[in-house]
């Protein structure tokens, strides 16, 4: 488990947890879909070291994938969308991780087409907040 910095959520003493697997001396594999951390995907190597608390102080390896996040904005919502959300990435077979019901981190493979993806995204209209991380 390896820490990220994130200053844009909650203040500069704060840290996303990663799952990773060693990979080298001091270079780890991403084995996670990133929430809140920004310019890393699944699959990318990292390199942080003990003496810094195992805080990644940079990506070494690109694994080529990208990340969108999508968030539903009303908790009223929740109930009809999350569901949707939920239909739409089994049926499509995309890897995802959920943060809590309405707010999914998705993985997009770059040999994929993500059309069919970002359509449905689409058609949930201004219910949710669709942000693209790393593409």
């Amino acid at each position: 488990m390896l820490h990220v910095a994130v200053d844009d959520v909650g203040g500069s003493d704060t840290f996303e947890q990663l799952w990773t697997k060693r990979v080298g001396d001091d270079h780890f594999e991403l084995c996670c879909i990133p929430f809140f951390a920004y310019d890393m995907a699944l699959g990318d190597v990292v390199r942080a070291e003990a003496a810094t608390g195992y805080v990644i102080q940079s990506v070494v390896q690109r694994s080529g994938n990208g990340v969108v996040r999508v968030a539903v904005k009303r908790p009223e919502d929740v109930n009809t969308v999350h569901p949707r959300l939920h239909d739409l990435l089994g049926r499509l077979e995309y890897l995802c991780e959920w943060f809590a019901p309405g707010y999914v981190a998705i993985s997009l493979e770059p040999a994929r087409s993500h059309e069919e993806l970002f359509t449905a995204l689409a058609e949930l209209g201004e219910s949710v907040e669709i942000e693209r991380v790393l593409i």
